[in-house]
């Protein structure tokens, strides 16, 4: 079977069924949820065998790393995984609603960031889709100068955007959907850099259209094609860049913010060395989360899949236009 990337694979989210089961979760606490989730994610799980399959190569590689004990039961795992991110979509929904109350949310490592974010300075945030980003948006209410500007791909972000603004429009962060980031958004992103705000961009899902500057990478003891995106990116916008983990823990969340780098600098002699050196940091911390809550990764789809031809890099997509780019400013 032909392996596809991760943006080609349709959306098995329902709008309507979102919206019924936060409407479950509103009027009848989570407990009741649960057991409305119990047959979608069993219908999910028998009906999305790309996603099912992807789940059991993922939970074999992390019990072979020691994430998941030895004679655990990887069908048993399977379902969970599936539970776990049902889970994750109502977090998503409670905290954009403001469901999730403050006392339940921790911080590590958070006060370096913040004091610089405080100086004016603006930062690069590298994300990826381990855990639950959107928890973190309580850190931009309850510190109101903390201005984020989130990378998202409008294929997959669409639906479940519109509901967020139906459920609280107040709460709507500066969300960029694009495809590719192309001179023009590095333009506009350093803009945002150098008035002191933050830009946000996950680290772990390659280009839409599958094209784009990779960087092959060890991760969970195989190679992962990761995107050189966002160290290109840090290169033009000369800025720190800091890693954002948020794992749920029972009914609380854990929200993880470390120095990455203070600058990032690639050289035009061996941009795409580099990049991949700094790829391989991300992956190396991204396993160690991994392994910590191994059921709250949402990459339901072949991670490790090559593309055909794939050597290193194209000339076309976000890469190639970031590499351009970069270079003027190199030259300037």
């Amino acid at each position: 079977m032909k392996n596809q990337h991760w943006s080609e694979i349709n959306e098995a989210t329902s709008v309507a069924g979102i919206k019924f089961l936060f409407f479950v979760y509103r009027t009848l606490g989570r407990a009741v949820f649960n057991v409305f989730l119990f047959p979608v994610i069993v219908y999910y799980f028998v009906f999305q065998p790309r996603a099912r399959r992807a789940s059991r190569d993922y939970l074999a590689r992390v019990q072979r790393a020691g994430g998941i004990p030895p004679t655990a039961s990887l069908r048993l795992y399977n379902i969970r995984h599936f539970f776990s991110f049902g889970s994750g979509q109502l977090d998503k929904l409670a905290a954009w609603s403001g469901g999730v109350r403050s006392e339940q949310v921790q911080y590590d490592r958070y006060l370096e960031f913040l004091n610089t974010v405080r100086s004016g300075q603006g930062v690069l945030l590298i994300a990826s889709h381990l855990g639950n980003l959107d928890i973190s948006r309580m850190m931009a209410d309850t510190h109101n100068r903390v201005t984020r500007n989130i990378l998202v791909h409008t294929k997959h972000a669409e639906s479940f955007n519109r509901i967020l603004r139906e459920v609280d429009e107040a709460s709507c962060l500066n969300l960029i959907q694009v495809t590719e980031v192309t001179p023009a958004t590095a333009v506009m992103l350093n803009e945002k850099v150098q008035a002191g705000e933050v830009v946000v961009i996950a680290g772990d899902r390659t280009p839409i259209g599958g094209n784009g500057r990779h960087a092959a990478v060890n991760f969970l003891g195989d190679t992962a094609m990761l995107p050189q995106g966002p160290y290109i990116l840090a290169s033009i916008l000369r800025c720190p860049v800091y890693l954002i983990f948020c794992l749920r823990k029972d009914d609380h969340f854990r929200v993880t913010i470390e120095p990455f780098a203070d600058e990032i600098r690639l050289s035009r002699r061996n941009r795409d060395g580099e990049a991949q050196l700094w790829a391989q940091r991300f992956a190396d911390r991204l396993t160690d989360f991994a392994l910590r809550e191994p059921l709250q990764w949402f990459n339901f789809y072949d991670f490790w899949w090559r593309p055909e031809g794939t050597a290193g890099a194209t000339d076309q997509s976000e890469g190639a236009s970031l590499v351009d780019q970069s270079t003027n400013q190199e030259k300037q």
